[in-house]
């Protein structure tokens, strides 16, 4: 792993992110780029006046670079926090206004780190959370992490599985699956699922065989949906990690199927690390 990307609002939720992206940079020797995008507050015209105009614009350009250089020395106090010291972290300020989804996700990287508190009820439908939008958009692993860790070394690994040959491709993951690796496996049956839970449990035995897996835990759940089960089974069992895989869908698939990994990511109180199909 060579690059890890962790994006900033600059709120004291980034230490939770830099932190556990500081433990990861450790061990692969990682080079992290601590990334704020700039918004700008509109400028309010004065139709009045010519003068007037010319004044406000230069106001508008002082204090854009005010709102630039603040942004600046807020990205260098945490990269400069003295637990972070031996790990080559980045400051990275993006003035072009093109949006964090873009800016993160069309950036060459191994890891993707971020921050997030998920987002719930109508605010969930109609907004989503930038987490959402970035592991929608990824082109790499994305890691959500909830809550600060005090290090960041997961063993507890619960890793979701469907029954979806293409989890059987070569995967590389973005860092360590702890000393026993991916050990339990968990598929949630619904009420609308008529597979038999044998034949996915037979899915599951070629799926270790091909990760050359030997030893591991295969579990089926019922629930009323699959994000609720996942979030529940990692909870009962105080997971300190959930592996999902995801396809991304865009646009109108999004809107009629959503997305597993996206709902998980709002709802779990443990990081999540989220993989592209």
């Amino acid at each position: 792993m060579k690059t890890i990307i962790v994006p900033t609002d600059l709120s004291p939720g980034t230490d939770a992110a830099l932190s556990v992206a500081v433990d990861l940079a450790r061990t692969s020797g990682a080079t992290i780029l601590l990334l704020h995008v700039v918004v700008y507050p509109l400028p309010m015209p004065d139709y009045a006046y010519t003068i007037s105009m010319a004044v406000s614009t230069d106001r508008t350009v002082a204090e854009y670079r005010e709102i630039e250089q603040e942004a600046e020395a807020s990205l260098k106090r945490f990269a400069d926090h003295a637990a972070y010291n031996g790990v080559t972290i980045i400051p990275t300020l993006i003035t072009n206004g093109d949006g964090l989804v873009h800016n993160v996700t069309e950036r060459p990287a191994d890891l993707i780190v971020m921050a997030s508190k998920g987002a719930s009820g109508l605010n969930e439908f109609l907004f989503g959370s930038n987490a959402e939008e970035i592991v929608r958009y990824a082109h790499c692993p994305v890691l959500i992490v909830k809550q600060p860790i005090a290090r960041f070394k997961p063993e507890n690994i619960v890793c979701a599985v469907d029954v979806d040959d293409r989890l059987k491709a070569t995967w590389h993951y973005p860092f360590p699956m702890g000393e026993k690796g991916l050990h339990q496996f968990l598929y949630i049956l619904t009420s609308s699922d008529d597979r038999d839970p044998e034949g996915v449990r037979d899915w599951v035995n070629d799926f270790a065989r091909v990760k050359g897996i030997t030893e591991f835990e295969f579990i089926v759940r019922p629930a009323p949906t699959v994000p609720e089960g996942i979030t529940r089974y990692a909870d009962e069992v105080n997971a300190d990690l959930v592996v999902l895989f995801t396809q991304g869908h865009k646009g109108l698939q999004h809107l009629l199927f959503g997305s597993v990994a996206e709902d998980v990511l709002n709802h779990a109180t443990m990081p999540v690390l989220i993989m592209r199909v």
